[in-house]
């Protein structure tokens, strides 16, 4: 018998140590990509579906729309952004990047916030808190699965009860008597709870996963609201905290979800069979739901706040990684001024400066910039009244909702062409016109969908019915017509290009007035099209 027992305390011990060295070496990577990561490009470029939970569960119809987002990338600008230690920080940072202009107020606590995320000592304390809630798969549907709890219950939870009473009563008679019969009840017993334990978790495998993390995250932000700065400037995770006391307490147990036979934890395999015989997984899982279901609105605010509290690391770190940013200038003129204004997405990218009093159009040449530049300045808008950065020296607007017709595409299983879709994407514009706020409205090569006689007509008459509104509009197109039809109303500004023997150049700035260089033939030329081709192109143009 004693054999038996120092031989069980021996694979105890082992099991612990061999737990600890692998924590300690994923402490130890940790730090190192606590250290190398801020104010660096995010490595991760590859947009993930799950990460639109939040958005997809609480977002309104306020903000920027679908067609708006995808027209300028704002996927792979998100992934730019997102330097995240959690699902709960992408998924606020996402919803962000979608919500209209923030109060005053507002910027001002995002500043401190953002301001608190650039000291370093600060940072890497709560990082370590936050890398222990991690990026889990199940992770990212906890905002979906906290609106609706309780659709997750598990059925006749009292047999769980039921068992889990009886497994320590025969345990206790075993000790107390440890005959072959109480023998053979305890391992019957046993045998029965770790096979209901292995159906129970196939079958919520993802539900555990969940709640294990959703109280993990409880457990984060009691560690992180000791921190006197973060209690400062995050008053509302304190507050709810301390209406889930009593989930909190539950946390160790159902936390050892991530650490069971997947994970390749010695120690953690062993307490999970702990937790199957014993159905404590199983019947805290079911009191925590219930718990949950009561505090659903203090859970989601401390959600929030973790996941704001990641957003704003992000957001210094995305600050310190571009070659220049400022904070924007709000004001109620209807116009723009900006200075060295860049896309964050290109690597190298020319910066342009621009002061604009009214609408403009923005013609030149194929490959010029046009669409470039008109992308930059939409999407340093989204990012002035979401994250309050722009890429840029300086830029002044009004706060505006930002809405475009670009990336225009037919949709065959609607049965739709694509002039009638571009034409859709125009009226959605025209209809989210109010008298209440700016609307900035960037559209590229409008109404190229039809013939050039109709496109002039019709695109003068929308850009004129524009011009009256409160509304700033930008319009790149290669109708130079446009120019003449719409002068007094429309600002020209142009991009253009050095066409040489060989190749040609682009210098990627803007310039004031309309364009008058035209270069797709040589384009043609220079792709080594046959001279036939060529020959034929200029003859039509004369």
């Amino acid at each position: 018998m004693t054999a038996a027992i120092l031989t069980m305390t021996g694979i105890a011990l082992f099991a612990l140590a061999v737990s600890l060295s692998g924590k300690r070496e994923i402490r130890k990577k940790q730090k190192a990509y606590m250290e190398k990561k801020f104010g660096t490009v995010p490595s991760k470029t590859e947009f993930d579906e799950n990460i639109r939970n939040y958005y997809d569960t609480f977002a309104d119809a306020s903000g920027v729309d679908e067609i708006t987002w995808n027209d300028l990338s704002m996927d792979a600008v998100f992934c730019r952004l997102n330097q995240c230690d959690t699902s709960a920080g992408e998924e606020i940072l996402y919803y962000q990047l979608h919500r209209e202009a923030l109060s005053e107020e507002e910027y001002e606590q995002l500043e401190r916030k953002i301001k608190a995320a650039r000291k370093e000592e600060n940072r890497r304390d709560i990082e370590k808190e936050l890398m222990k809630i991690g990026k889990s798969k199940g992770a990212y549907f906890i905002p979906s699965y906290m609106d609706a709890l309780e659709e997750y219950q598990m059925k006749n939870a009292w047999i769980y009860q039921v068992l889990q009473i009886l497994f320590f009563i025969v345990l206790a008679a075993f000790l107390l008597f440890p005959v072959t019969v109480t023998g053979i009840i305890l391992c019957t017993v046993i045998g029965i709870n770790l096979a209901l334990y292995a159906v129970l978790k196939m079958r919520y495998e993802i539900e555990i996963q969940m709640i294990g993390t959703a109280v993990g995250i409880l457990r984060c932000g009691n560690q992180l609201v000791r921190k006197k700065e973060v209690a400062c400037l995050y008053p509302e995770l304190k507050e709810g905290l301390e209406n889930l006391q009593k989930v909190t307490r539950s946390v160790t147990l159902l936390q050892t979800q991530k650490y069971g036979a997947f994970s390749g934890d010695i120690f953690g395999i062993v307490l999970d069979y702990i937790l199957g015989v014993t159905m404590w997984q199983i019947v805290t899982y079911n009191r925590v739901i219930k718990r949950l279901e009561r505090n659903a609105a203090d859970y989601m605010l401390v959600y929030r706040s973790i996941g704001e509290m990641d957003m704003t690391i992000s957001i210094a770190s995305f600050r310190q990684s571009v070659p220049w940013c400022c904070q924007p200038e709000f004001q109620e003129k209807q116009s723009m001024e900006m200075e060295e204004i860049y896309h964050p997405l290109l690597e190298h990218p020319v910066e342009n400066s621009l002061k604009l009093e009214r609408n403009c159009i923005i013609t030149g040449s194929n490959a010029s910039g046009k669409s470039t530049f008109i992308k930059a300045v939409a999407v340093s808008a989204i990012l002035a009244q979401t994250i309050h950065t722009c890429t840029a020296r300086s830029m002044k607007l009004p706060k505006c909702q930002v809405i475009t017709s670009m990336s225009v595409k037919d949709d065959l299983s609607a049965g739709e062409s694509y002039f009638i879709r571009e034409i859709k994407y125009l009226k959605r514009i025209l209809d989210s016109l109010s008298e209440e706020r700016t609307t900035l409205c960037v559209v590229d090569e409008i109404l190229r969908g039809t013939n050039t006689g109709e496109r002039i007509r019709a695109s003068t008459a929308i850009l004129k019915y524009l011009s009256d509104k409160k509304c700033i509009a930008f319009v790149a197109t290669h109708d130079k017509e446009l120019t003449e039809l719409l002068a007094g109303k429309y600002e020209n500004y142009h991009f253009s290009e050095e066409i040489g023997e060989e190749d040609i150049y682009f210098s990627y700035k803007i310039k004031e007035g309309p364009s008058t260089s035209q270069n797709a033939i040589k384009l043609l030329e220079f792709a080594d099209f046959p001279k036939e081709i060529i020959e034929k192109a200029k003859e039509n143009i004369g």
